[in-house]
Protein backbone atom coordinates (compact mmCIF):
# COMPACT_ATOMS: atom_id res chain seq x y z
CA UNK A 1 0.00 0.00 0.00
CA UNK A 2 2.88 2.41 0.75
CA UNK A 3 4.22 2.29 -2.84
CA UNK A 4 0.72 3.02 -4.18
CA UNK A 5 0.45 6.08 -1.89
CA UNK A 6 3.86 7.28 -3.08
CA UNK A 7 2.88 6.71 -6.72
CA UNK A 8 -0.17 9.00 -6.33
CA UNK A 9 1.63 11.45 -4.09
CA UNK A 10 -0.39 10.57 -0.99
CA UNK A 11 1.09 11.20 2.44
CA UNK A 12 1.49 8.62 5.13
CA UNK A 13 -1.12 8.61 7.93
CA UNK A 14 -0.60 11.34 10.47
CA UNK A 15 -0.22 8.65 13.12
CA UNK A 16 2.73 7.23 11.22
CA UNK A 17 4.29 10.70 10.90
CA UNK A 18 3.83 11.72 14.53
CA UNK A 19 4.40 8.34 16.13
CA UNK A 20 0.98 8.33 17.79
CA UNK A 21 -0.64 4.97 18.45
CA UNK A 22 -4.27 4.92 17.33
CA UNK A 23 -6.65 2.88 19.52
CA UNK A 24 -10.28 2.22 18.63
CA UNK A 25 -12.64 2.19 21.59
CA UNK A 26 -13.72 -1.35 20.74
CA UNK A 27 -10.07 -2.44 21.13
CA UNK A 28 -9.52 -0.52 24.37
CA UNK A 29 -10.14 -3.47 26.70
CA UNK A 30 -7.46 -5.54 24.98
CA UNK A 31 -5.06 -2.57 25.01
CA UNK A 32 -5.64 -1.98 28.74
CA UNK A 33 -5.13 -5.68 29.47
CA UNK A 34 -1.85 -5.60 27.55
CA UNK A 35 -0.73 -2.42 29.34
CA UNK A 36 -1.61 -3.87 32.72
CA UNK A 37 0.17 -7.12 31.95
CA UNK A 38 3.23 -5.26 30.65
CA UNK A 39 3.58 -3.18 33.83
CA UNK A 40 2.82 -6.21 36.03
CA UNK A 41 5.51 -8.21 34.25
CA UNK A 42 7.99 -5.40 34.83
CA UNK A 43 7.06 -5.20 38.51
CA UNK A 44 7.27 -8.98 38.84
CA UNK A 45 10.87 -8.96 37.58
CA UNK A 46 11.65 -5.99 39.79
CA UNK A 47 10.28 -7.51 42.99
CA UNK A 48 11.40 -11.12 42.50
CA UNK A 49 14.61 -10.34 44.33
CA UNK A 50 12.67 -8.50 47.05
CA UNK A 51 10.46 -11.54 47.59
CA UNK A 52 13.56 -13.67 48.10
CA UNK A 53 14.92 -11.07 50.52
CA UNK A 54 11.55 -11.15 52.29
CA UNK A 55 11.73 -14.94 52.67
CA UNK A 56 15.23 -14.65 54.14
CA UNK A 57 14.20 -11.80 56.46
CA UNK A 58 11.20 -13.76 57.73
CA UNK A 59 13.30 -16.87 58.27
CA UNK A 60 15.98 -14.92 60.16
CA UNK A 61 13.32 -13.14 62.23
CA UNK A 62 11.77 -16.48 63.13
CA UNK A 63 15.16 -17.84 64.21
CA UNK A 64 15.93 -14.67 66.22
CA UNK A 65 12.55 -14.96 67.90
CA UNK A 66 13.29 -18.61 68.81
CA UNK A 67 16.66 -17.63 70.29
CA UNK A 68 14.96 -14.94 72.37
CA UNK A 69 12.46 -17.53 73.62
CA UNK A 70 15.28 -19.90 74.65
CA UNK A 71 17.62 -17.23 76.04
CA UNK A 72 18.93 -17.65 79.60
CA UNK A 73 19.45 -14.82 82.05
CA UNK A 74 23.12 -13.94 82.18
CA UNK A 75 24.36 -11.35 84.62
CA UNK A 76 23.39 -9.95 87.98
CA UNK A 77 19.89 -8.46 87.64
CA UNK A 78 17.30 -7.49 90.17
CA UNK A 79 14.86 -10.36 90.58
CA UNK A 80 11.95 -8.06 89.85
CA UNK A 81 13.54 -6.85 86.60
CA UNK A 82 14.09 -10.49 85.54
CA UNK A 83 10.48 -11.34 86.33
CA UNK A 84 9.21 -8.36 84.30
CA UNK A 85 11.55 -9.17 81.43
CA UNK A 86 10.42 -12.79 81.24
CA UNK A 87 6.70 -11.96 81.33
CA UNK A 88 7.14 -9.23 78.69
CA UNK A 89 9.35 -11.54 76.61
CA UNK A 90 6.34 -13.81 76.20
CA UNK A 91 4.38 -10.95 74.63
CA UNK A 92 7.26 -10.02 72.29
CA UNK A 93 7.62 -13.64 71.15
CA UNK A 94 3.85 -13.93 70.65
CA UNK A 95 3.62 -10.73 68.59
CA UNK A 96 6.62 -11.62 66.39
CA UNK A 97 5.33 -15.18 65.86
CA UNK A 98 1.91 -13.83 64.86
CA UNK A 99 3.56 -11.41 62.44
CA UNK A 100 5.67 -14.17 60.80
CA UNK A 101 2.61 -16.41 60.47
CA UNK A 102 0.50 -13.67 58.84
CA UNK A 103 3.09 -12.58 56.28
CA UNK A 104 3.01 -15.20 53.53
CA UNK A 105 5.38 -14.59 50.64
CA UNK A 106 3.28 -13.57 47.64
CA UNK A 107 3.37 -16.00 44.73
CA UNK A 108 1.13 -13.86 42.52
CA UNK A 109 3.25 -10.82 41.73
CA UNK A 110 0.93 -8.75 39.53
CA UNK A 111 0.27 -5.17 40.64
CA UNK A 112 -3.10 -5.68 42.36
CA UNK A 113 -1.87 -8.69 44.33
CA UNK A 114 1.39 -6.98 45.36
CA UNK A 115 -0.39 -3.79 46.41
CA UNK A 116 -2.86 -5.75 48.53
CA UNK A 117 -0.07 -7.86 50.00
CA UNK A 118 2.05 -4.81 50.84
CA UNK A 119 -0.82 -2.95 52.54
CA UNK A 120 -1.81 -5.98 54.64
CA UNK A 121 1.79 -6.81 55.56
CA UNK A 122 2.66 -3.26 56.62
CA UNK A 123 -0.52 -3.10 58.67
CA UNK A 124 0.47 -6.35 60.44
CA UNK A 125 3.99 -5.03 61.03
CA UNK A 126 2.64 -1.79 62.54
CA UNK A 127 0.30 -3.76 64.81
CA UNK A 128 3.17 -6.00 65.92
CA UNK A 129 5.44 -3.05 66.75
CA UNK A 130 2.65 -1.22 68.57
CA UNK A 131 1.68 -4.25 70.66
CA UNK A 132 5.28 -5.17 71.61
CA UNK A 133 6.79 -1.69 72.01
CA UNK A 134 6.42 -1.41 75.79
CA UNK A 135 7.26 -5.06 76.43
CA UNK A 136 10.43 -4.78 74.32
CA UNK A 137 11.83 -2.11 76.65
CA UNK A 138 11.81 -4.57 79.56
CA UNK A 139 12.97 -7.52 77.46
CA UNK A 140 16.08 -5.97 75.99
CA UNK A 141 17.28 -4.87 79.43
CA UNK A 142 17.75 -8.53 80.52
CA UNK A 143 18.15 -10.21 77.09
CA UNK A 144 20.10 -7.52 75.18
CA UNK A 145 21.73 -9.64 72.46
CA UNK A 146 18.67 -11.71 71.57
CA UNK A 147 16.44 -8.58 71.64
CA UNK A 148 18.92 -6.80 69.37
CA UNK A 149 18.72 -9.67 66.84
CA UNK A 150 14.89 -9.52 66.87
CA UNK A 151 15.00 -5.72 66.48
CA UNK A 152 17.43 -6.03 63.54
CA UNK A 153 15.19 -8.70 62.00
CA UNK A 154 12.17 -6.40 62.24
CA UNK A 155 14.23 -3.53 60.82
CA UNK A 156 15.35 -5.69 57.89
CA UNK A 157 11.72 -6.67 57.28
CA UNK A 158 10.75 -2.98 57.31
CA UNK A 159 13.53 -2.21 54.81
CA UNK A 160 12.19 -4.87 52.39
CA UNK A 161 8.70 -3.39 52.68
CA UNK A 162 10.10 0.09 52.04
CA UNK A 163 11.71 -1.09 48.78
CA UNK A 164 8.49 -2.89 47.84
CA UNK A 165 6.56 0.32 48.49
CA UNK A 166 8.90 2.23 46.19
CA UNK A 167 8.39 -0.36 43.45
CA UNK A 168 4.62 0.02 43.86
CA UNK A 169 4.70 3.83 43.96
CA UNK A 170 6.78 4.05 40.77
CA UNK A 171 4.03 2.22 38.88
CA UNK A 172 1.07 3.37 40.96
CA UNK A 173 0.09 6.33 38.80
CA UNK A 174 -0.04 4.25 35.60
CA UNK A 175 -1.79 1.36 37.32
CA UNK A 176 -4.39 3.64 38.90
CA UNK A 177 -4.90 5.21 35.47
CA UNK A 178 -5.47 1.71 34.02
CA UNK A 179 -7.96 0.86 36.78
CA UNK A 180 -9.75 4.19 36.23
CA UNK A 181 -9.78 3.49 32.47
CA UNK A 182 -11.44 0.10 33.02
CA UNK A 183 -14.14 1.77 35.15
CA UNK A 184 -14.65 4.68 32.72
CA UNK A 185 -14.74 2.34 29.73
CA UNK A 186 -17.45 0.19 31.34
CA UNK A 187 -19.42 3.27 32.32
CA UNK A 188 -19.16 4.72 28.80
CA UNK A 189 -20.44 1.43 27.38
CA UNK A 190 -23.32 1.46 29.87
CA UNK A 191 -24.15 5.13 29.24
CA UNK A 192 -23.87 4.66 25.48
CA UNK A 193 -26.27 1.72 25.59
CA UNK A 194 -28.72 3.81 27.63
CA UNK A 195 -28.33 6.76 25.24
CA UNK A 196 -28.98 4.61 22.16
CA UNK A 197 -32.01 3.02 23.85
CA UNK A 198 -33.36 6.44 24.86
CA UNK A 199 -32.81 7.80 21.35
CA UNK A 200 -34.62 4.85 19.79
CA UNK A 201 -37.44 5.31 22.29
CA UNK A 202 -37.79 8.99 21.31
CA UNK A 203 -37.83 8.06 17.63
CA UNK A 204 -40.48 5.42 18.29
CA UNK A 205 -42.64 7.89 20.22
CA UNK A 206 -42.27 10.49 17.46
CA UNK A 207 -43.50 7.94 14.95
CA UNK A 208 -46.46 7.14 17.21
CA UNK A 209 -47.22 10.87 17.50
CA UNK A 210 -47.20 11.25 13.72
CA UNK A 211 -49.54 8.26 13.38
CA UNK A 212 -51.86 9.75 16.01
CA UNK A 213 -51.79 13.16 14.30
CA UNK A 214 -52.84 11.49 11.06
CA UNK A 215 -55.72 9.86 12.94
CA UNK A 216 -56.61 13.22 14.53
CA UNK A 217 -56.69 14.83 11.08
CA UNK A 218 -59.09 12.13 9.86
CA UNK A 219 -61.24 12.42 12.99
CA UNK A 220 -61.36 16.21 12.70
CA UNK A 221 -62.34 15.89 9.04
CA UNK A 222 -65.13 13.45 9.91
CA UNK A 223 -66.32 15.81 12.67
CA UNK A 224 -66.28 18.77 10.30
CA UNK A 225 -68.24 16.84 7.68
CA UNK A 226 -70.79 15.76 10.28
CA UNK A 227 -71.27 19.36 11.41
CA UNK A 228 -71.95 20.40 7.81
CA UNK A 229 -74.52 17.62 7.36
CA UNK A 230 -78.30 17.74 7.70
CA UNK A 231 -78.32 15.86 10.99
CA UNK A 232 -76.09 18.47 12.64
CA UNK A 233 -78.02 21.41 11.18
CA UNK A 234 -81.27 19.89 12.43
CA UNK A 235 -79.74 19.34 15.86
CA UNK A 236 -78.51 22.94 15.96
CA UNK A 237 -82.01 24.20 15.17
CA UNK A 238 -83.50 21.98 17.87
CA UNK A 239 -80.94 23.17 20.40
CA UNK A 240 -81.65 26.81 19.56
CA UNK A 241 -85.35 26.10 19.87
CA UNK A 242 -84.66 24.30 23.16
CA UNK A 243 -83.12 27.46 24.59
CA UNK A 244 -86.20 29.51 23.68
CA UNK A 245 -88.62 26.85 24.94
CA UNK A 246 -86.68 26.47 28.15
CA UNK A 247 -86.82 30.21 28.69
CA UNK A 248 -90.61 30.22 28.22
CA UNK A 249 -90.99 27.31 30.63
CA UNK A 250 -88.87 29.07 33.25
CA UNK A 251 -90.93 32.24 32.84
CA UNK A 252 -94.20 30.32 33.21
CA UNK A 253 -92.90 28.50 36.26
CA UNK A 254 -91.77 31.78 37.86
CA UNK A 255 -95.17 33.30 37.13
CA UNK A 256 -96.94 30.49 38.97
CA UNK A 257 -94.56 30.55 41.95
CA UNK A 258 -94.85 34.33 42.29
CA UNK A 259 -98.66 33.99 42.74
CA UNK A 260 -98.27 31.59 45.68
CA UNK A 261 -95.23 33.27 47.27
CA UNK A 262 -97.22 36.01 49.18
CA UNK A 263 -99.20 33.24 50.90
CA UNK A 264 -96.20 31.16 52.00
CA UNK A 265 -96.03 32.74 55.47
CA UNK A 266 -99.74 32.10 56.13
CA UNK A 267 -99.46 28.53 54.81
CA UNK A 268 -96.53 27.82 57.13
CA UNK A 269 -98.57 29.20 60.06
CA UNK A 270 -101.51 26.89 59.23
CA UNK A 271 -99.13 23.90 58.93
CA UNK A 272 -97.66 24.58 62.40
CA UNK A 273 -101.15 24.93 63.92
CA UNK A 274 -102.14 21.60 62.39
CA UNK A 275 -98.98 19.84 63.56
CA UNK A 276 -99.41 21.23 67.11
CA UNK A 277 -103.06 20.06 67.22
CA UNK A 278 -104.54 23.55 67.51
CA UNK A 279 -106.21 23.28 64.13
CA UNK A 280 -107.15 20.27 62.04
CA UNK A 281 -106.87 20.03 58.24
CA UNK A 282 -108.42 17.41 56.05
CA UNK A 283 -105.77 14.90 54.90
CA UNK A 284 -106.13 15.86 51.24
CA UNK A 285 -105.92 19.56 52.12
CA UNK A 286 -102.81 18.96 54.28
CA UNK A 287 -101.20 17.08 51.37
CA UNK A 288 -101.90 19.92 48.92
CA UNK A 289 -100.68 22.48 51.44
CA UNK A 290 -97.30 20.70 51.67
CA UNK A 291 -97.09 20.58 47.86
CA UNK A 292 -97.94 24.29 47.65
CA UNK A 293 -95.12 25.13 50.08
CA UNK A 294 -92.49 22.93 48.43
CA UNK A 295 -93.40 22.95 44.73
CA UNK A 296 -96.33 25.34 44.05
CA UNK A 297 -96.51 24.63 40.31
CA UNK A 298 -97.72 21.11 41.10
CA UNK A 299 -100.58 22.12 43.38
CA UNK A 300 -104.10 21.05 42.33
CA UNK A 301 -106.54 23.82 41.38
CA UNK A 302 -109.10 22.41 43.82
CA UNK A 303 -106.82 23.31 46.70
CA UNK A 304 -107.47 27.06 46.60
CA UNK A 305 -111.26 26.90 47.22
CA UNK A 306 -110.51 24.61 50.17
CA UNK A 307 -107.87 27.04 51.37
CA UNK A 308 -110.44 29.84 51.20
CA UNK A 309 -112.68 27.85 53.52
CA UNK A 310 -109.78 27.41 55.97
CA UNK A 311 -109.18 31.16 56.14
CA UNK A 312 -112.95 31.80 56.55
CA UNK A 313 -113.09 29.30 59.43
CA UNK A 314 -113.46 31.06 62.80
CA UNK A 315 -111.60 28.16 64.47
CA UNK A 316 -108.39 29.21 62.71
CA UNK A 317 -106.25 31.09 65.23
CA UNK A 318 -105.17 34.04 63.12
CA UNK A 319 -105.61 37.79 63.35
CA UNK A 320 -108.66 39.11 61.46
CA UNK A 321 -106.60 41.57 59.46
CA UNK A 322 -104.20 38.85 58.32
CA UNK A 323 -107.11 36.54 57.47
CA UNK A 324 -108.73 39.20 55.29
CA UNK A 325 -105.45 39.89 53.48
CA UNK A 326 -104.90 36.15 52.94
CA UNK A 327 -108.47 35.71 51.67
CA UNK A 328 -107.90 38.49 49.13
CA UNK A 329 -104.75 36.73 47.88
CA UNK A 330 -106.59 33.38 47.70
CA UNK A 331 -109.38 34.90 45.61
CA UNK A 332 -106.73 36.28 43.23
CA UNK A 333 -105.23 32.79 42.99
CA UNK A 334 -108.63 31.22 42.27
CA UNK A 335 -109.17 33.61 39.37
CA UNK A 336 -105.62 33.87 37.95
CA UNK A 337 -103.85 30.57 38.81
CA UNK A 338 -105.81 28.34 36.31
CA UNK A 339 -104.78 30.46 33.30
CA UNK A 340 -101.18 30.65 34.37
CA UNK A 341 -101.14 26.92 35.12
CA UNK A 342 -102.47 26.32 31.59
CA UNK A 343 -99.65 28.42 30.10
CA UNK A 344 -97.11 26.55 32.24
CA UNK A 345 -98.43 23.14 31.10
CA UNK A 346 -98.32 24.26 27.46
CA UNK A 347 -94.70 25.41 27.87
CA UNK A 348 -93.87 22.15 29.64
CA UNK A 349 -95.37 20.05 26.82
CA UNK A 350 -93.46 22.10 24.27
CA UNK A 351 -90.24 21.65 26.25
CA UNK A 352 -90.73 17.88 26.59
CA UNK A 353 -91.52 17.57 22.87
CA UNK A 354 -88.35 19.47 21.99
CA UNK A 355 -86.33 17.30 24.36
CA UNK A 356 -87.73 14.15 22.76
CA UNK A 357 -86.81 15.45 19.30
CA UNK A 358 -83.23 16.14 20.44
CA UNK A 359 -82.94 12.65 21.95
CA UNK A 360 -84.01 11.17 18.57
CA UNK A 361 -81.27 13.15 16.76
CA UNK A 362 -77.96 11.51 15.82
CA UNK A 363 -76.11 12.96 18.84
CA UNK A 364 -74.37 9.64 19.47
CA UNK A 365 -72.29 10.04 16.32
CA UNK A 366 -71.28 13.55 17.36
CA UNK A 367 -70.28 12.43 20.87
CA UNK A 368 -68.35 9.51 19.40
CA UNK A 369 -66.41 11.74 17.02
CA UNK A 370 -65.68 14.36 19.68
CA UNK A 371 -64.62 11.68 22.17
CA UNK A 372 -62.29 10.08 19.64
CA UNK A 373 -60.68 13.41 18.77
CA UNK A 374 -60.21 14.28 22.48
CA UNK A 375 -58.77 10.86 23.27
CA UNK A 376 -56.26 11.10 20.40
CA UNK A 377 -55.20 14.60 21.47
CA UNK A 378 -54.68 13.39 25.05
CA UNK A 379 -52.54 10.49 23.85
CA UNK A 380 -50.41 12.87 21.78
CA UNK A 381 -50.03 15.17 24.80
CA UNK A 382 -48.87 12.30 27.03
CA UNK A 383 -46.39 11.12 24.40
CA UNK A 384 -45.03 14.66 24.00
CA UNK A 385 -44.52 14.84 27.78
CA UNK A 386 -42.73 11.48 27.66
CA UNK A 387 -40.49 12.74 24.85
CA UNK A 388 -39.69 15.90 26.81
CA UNK A 389 -38.67 13.79 29.82
CA UNK A 390 -36.64 11.46 27.57
CA UNK A 391 -34.85 14.42 26.00
CA UNK A 392 -33.92 15.72 29.46
CA UNK A 393 -32.64 12.27 30.38
CA UNK A 394 -30.74 12.11 27.07
CA UNK A 395 -29.10 15.47 27.79
CA UNK A 396 -27.94 14.17 31.19
CA UNK A 397 -26.59 10.99 29.58
CA UNK A 398 -24.64 13.05 27.03
CA UNK A 399 -23.16 15.22 29.78
CA UNK A 400 -22.13 12.12 31.74
CA UNK A 401 -20.68 10.55 28.61
CA UNK A 402 -18.64 13.65 27.84
CA UNK A 403 -17.38 13.80 31.43
CA UNK A 404 -16.38 10.11 31.29
CA UNK A 405 -14.74 10.64 27.89
CA UNK A 406 -12.55 13.45 29.27
CA UNK A 407 -11.56 11.34 32.29
CA UNK A 408 -10.79 8.32 30.09
CA UNK A 409 -8.66 10.38 27.68
CA UNK A 410 -6.72 11.83 30.62
CA UNK A 411 -6.11 8.33 32.01
CA UNK A 412 -5.01 6.99 28.61
CA UNK A 413 -2.56 9.88 28.33
CA UNK A 414 -1.05 8.93 31.72
CA UNK A 415 -0.70 5.30 30.64
CA UNK A 416 0.81 6.18 27.26
CA UNK A 417 1.26 9.81 26.18
CA UNK A 418 1.57 8.68 22.56
CA UNK A 419 -1.80 6.86 22.49
CA UNK A 420 -4.82 8.37 20.75
CA UNK A 421 -8.27 6.95 21.44
CA UNK A 422 -11.01 6.99 18.79
CA UNK A 423 -14.71 6.51 19.57
CA UNK A 424 -17.42 5.18 17.31
CA UNK A 425 -19.82 7.95 16.16
CA UNK A 426 -22.72 6.03 17.73
CA UNK A 427 -21.29 6.57 21.22
CA UNK A 428 -21.21 10.37 21.19
CA UNK A 429 -23.37 11.13 18.15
Amino acid sequence: MKWIKKLFGKKEDSSEETGFREIDFEDLLSWLDDSYQKISSGIEKEVSGLMRELEVALSELKESNSRLAEAKVEGDFDIRAVKRAKSNRENVIKQVSTLVDKIKVQENKDFRALKGFYEAAVQNLDICLENMDRSFKYTRGVFPQESKEVSEGLSKLGHVFKELREAIIINKREMEAIEASYADMREIQKLSTSKIAETLEIESKNRKIQTLKDEIARASQALEEFRKGDAWQSLQSLQEESTAVGSRLKKAETGLSSLVLPLSGHLSRIKKLHESGRYTLKPEVKQQLDICLEYPIRVDLSFFPELQKVFEDNALDMQTQKKEKALLQVRVLISVFPERKKKYLEALREFEANKAEISKSDTGRLVELEHKETELLNRVHLLEEDIENSQKKLAVLREELESRREKLLASISLIDSGARLHFQPSIFG
